[in-house]
């Protein structure tokens, strides 16, 4: 399947991305997209006829007993925390000032 990479998908990744491209930038993408979906397309090639399948090391999934247990008194669960403020983690402010 070749995927044709156009102003039209490459504006359609940028609203999906939350980004604004400028001109060049815009062709910038474009061609890095086509590089990579040449790669893609050159695994698409190889002969993995002669391949084994892969397997999960662990056959299903192991899962624990869903048991209701007591909560973590709130002053251990808050024993390592740098901060805390009124029962509550206080962490770094991450935009604004």
């Amino acid at each position: 399947m070749k995927i044709e990479v156009d102003e039209e998908l490459v504006k359609r990744l940028e609203s999906l991305s939350l980004i604004e491209l400028k001109g060049e930038e815009r062709e910038e993408i474009k061609e890095d997209l086509e590089k990579i979906l040449a790669f893609f397309s050159k695994l698409d090639q190889l002969d993995l006829s002669e391949v084994e399948p892969t397997f999960h090391p662990v056959s299903g999934g192991k899962m624990r007993k869903d048991e209701p247990e007591d909560p973590l008194p709130v002053n251990l669960a808050l024993s390592n925390a740098k901060r805390t403020r009124e029962g509550y983690i206080v962490g770094p402010k991450t935009f604004g000032e």
